[in-house]
């Protein structure tokens, strides 16, 4: 099942088509958008104009209750960057649309007036929008599953979407979200308000009695990783202490790099002990770290319900902008999955505003309020004007690169990597794959796309260009990954972390599983590697795959992202973090002060990446 449905907005019109080729060379899911995208998308074209297309693609391995197996990856050229721009969600709504008979899904052009697309197993059709339109992301979707049934999944935009706001997201069935890059943007520009999907139908597997084995061994390898446990207890809250301790909060618009206060107000104990309420699991997932909280103590978000309190959350709304009630950080990523709104994008662009602000560069008069760090009614304030393009809001809607252009001195207080906001984590305190990888990630400054399956987060580094090893030789040894590549990235034996090396086989890495449609949380990224996939695509697809050619497929992924990015005018000079980094020393932990930067050393990196990727720098 490798079927695309092309839907022509502009025309009104649709056709179905079998991709089966194209999925056998990019694999599925993300590899096959970057072929669409490379392909259906002229060079120079407008980010939110008609000659953008909007994909959606669905991982061959989704719908197979292969442990994690859920993930839709959303790709388009991003309205932020102006480069390759994709986002990668969970939920069930991937292995919904298999089920309905589609893998992928191609929106182009625009329709003249709002629309949705129905898809009922086999039978599509595009509806009138016009009632949901200006409706948020919760109403829509309330509004969808009573028109339609409850049985529908539901992917939409919010006002955000509608007033293109450059970093809008696409939400899925309420709390799972496409949000990075601005894709939510994109589906407004085409007047596409929602994809409502409903599929009773099955993913065909062509080795069954295999598929079963390799299922088992899947679940058992998931389970029994160390760091299961933690992500079950935590979800993704596991690392941020560990970040406070080792200084490398983005704390106060990356100038801050601990907080004395930051485990007993919004680390991970306060949110187990206060607000964790249960456990709440993606499509075929045994980790379930997405939890459910409430709100239990007096005051004015008293019985609010959200889904989890993911790290993002926490980083980017109590250090970056410095809130400490988390009630107050749970309303805030509230009025962004409401509106449909990137996190990481909206809180860096109300942290570049403010500290504008504390430099007189933007004032009082131009806000029309007093802003404050860390005051939930300043950051409220500003995010509702972002998803109205009200006020202040319509020149943040634009994302810190473009508002910092229009506001003359601001421009070294806007934290981007090619356009696109900086998360979670300063590289200051430690360079690793983890933030090096912002640097080299086809989609910009994030982290998502370049993490080790060997990652020692509160092990320093032995040099700039050694991670240390993390786990013992013995863990290697049985780590899922080609021989030939363990030795250049370890050593033979293993004594340290190559780490431009390291990044590649981990972008790579990430990329065959954003192909297949897994999940990148730890408990997989450890544990499974692309001996698995190739074994699993085998028993799946009945075709033939090997080590080798799935990892060569998802390299071959990665150039196609580079490609797209060199032709719309990406140089190896777009691989920069901001000044600051290479300028200014980190406070952190205890009066520890952490310097900056080495240009040198980062460029020795950055020329070594490149030579492994056989690019010229």
């Amino acid at each position: 099942m490798s079927t695309l449905l092309t839907v022509n907005l502009t025309e009104g019109s649709m056709y179905r088509k079998d991709i089966a080729d194209t999925e056998e060379m990019y694999l599925g899911g993300l590899g096959v958008n970057s072929r669409l995208l490379y392909d259906l998308v002229p060079t120079g074209a407008d980010p939110l104009g008609p000659e953008n297309a909007l994909l959606f693609g669905v991982g061959p391995l989704v719908g197979t209750l292969l442990p994690t197996a859920c993930r839709t990856e959303v790709t388009a050229k991003s309205p932020l960057s102006g480069r390759f721009g994709t986002a990668n969600g969970g939920g069930s709504f991937g292995a919904v649309l298999r089920y309905a008979g589609f893998s992928y899904l191609a929106f182009l052009g625009a329709a003249q007036t709002p629309v949705m697309l129905v898809i009922d197993d086999e039978k599509v059709r595009l509806e009138q929008a016009d009632d949901l339109w200006g409706l948020d992301v919760w109403e829509a979707t309330d509004r969808i599953k009573a028109r339609l049934g409850h049985d529908f999944h539901v992917a939409v935009i919010g006002p955000a979407g509608e007033n293109l706001v450059r970093f809008a997201s696409i939400q899925n069935d309420y709390f799972a979200s496409w949000g990075r890059t601005g894709m939510g943007a994109v589906m407004g520009s085409k007047r596409l308000k929602a994809v409502a999907v409903r599929g009773s139908g099955t993913v065909d597997v062509a080795d069954i009695k295999t598929f079963n084995k390799l299922r088992r061994e899947a679940f058992d390898r998931v389970q029994k990783e160390p760091s299961f446990g933690f992500m079950k207890r935590y979800g993704s809250m596991v690392v941020a202490d560990p970040f406070d301790a080792g200084g490398a909060l983005p704390g106060r618009n990356f100038t801050v790099g601990s907080y004395a206060d930051w485990a007993q107000t919004r680390g991970r104990k306060p949110f187990e002990k206060q607000y964790k309420e249960g456990d709440v699991a993606c499509f075929s997932c045994p980790i379930a770290c997405a939890h459910w909280s409430r709100v239990k103590e007096d005051g004015p978000h008293q019985g609010l319900e959200t889904r989890g309190l993911e790290v993002t959350f926490v980083m980017e709304f109590g250090a970056k902008l410095e809130m400490t009630s988390v009630p107050e950080i749970f309303r805030c990523v509230d009025i962004c999955n409401i509106n449909g709104m990137d996190v990481i994008s909206a809180a860096g662009s109300v942290s570049f505003l403010l500290e504008a602000y504390d430099k007189g560069l933007v004032t009082t008069e131009d806000l029309g309020f007093v802003p404050q760090w860390g005051d939930y009614n300043t950051v409220s304030r500003l995010l509702l004007q972002i998803a109205g393009r009200e006020g202040m809001g319509n020149l943040l809607a634009e994302g810190a690169k473009r508002a910092s252009q229009q506001i003359p001195g601001s421009e070294p207080y806007a934290m981007h990597v090619k356009g696109v906001e900086m998360p979670v984590k300063d590289p200051r305190p430690k360079c690793d794959t983890f933030t090096f990888g912002y640097l080299t990630n086809t989609r910009g400054g994030d982290s998502l796309r370049g993490r080790s399956p060997v990652e020692a987060v509160l092990q320093p580094l032995v040099d700039h260009r050694t991670e240390p090893l993390g786990v013992d030789p013995e863990h290697i040894e049985a780590l899922d990954m080609p021989a030939t590549l363990k030795k250049e990235i370890f050593g033979d034996p293993p004594k340290g972390v190559n780490l431009p090396r390291m990044l590649v086989y981990a972008e790579n890495l990430i990329a065959l599983i954003n192909c297949v449609g897994f999940c990148i949380r730890p408990p997989v990224l450890r544990s499974l590697g692309p001996d698995f996939y190739a074994r699993a695509l085998t028993a799946v697809t009945g075709r033939k795959y090997d080590e080798d050619m799935v990892y060569a497929a998802a390299q071959r992924v990665w150039d196609l992202q580079h490609s797209f990015n060199v032709r719309e005018g990406e140089t190896s000079q777009d691989y920069c973090y901001p000044k600051r980094f290479y300028t200014e020393s980190l406070p952190g932990p205890k009066g520890r002060i952490t310097p900056p930067l080495s240009r040198e050393q980062i460029e020795e990196n950055l020329r070594e990446y490149f030579q492994v990727r056989g690019w010229e720098f």
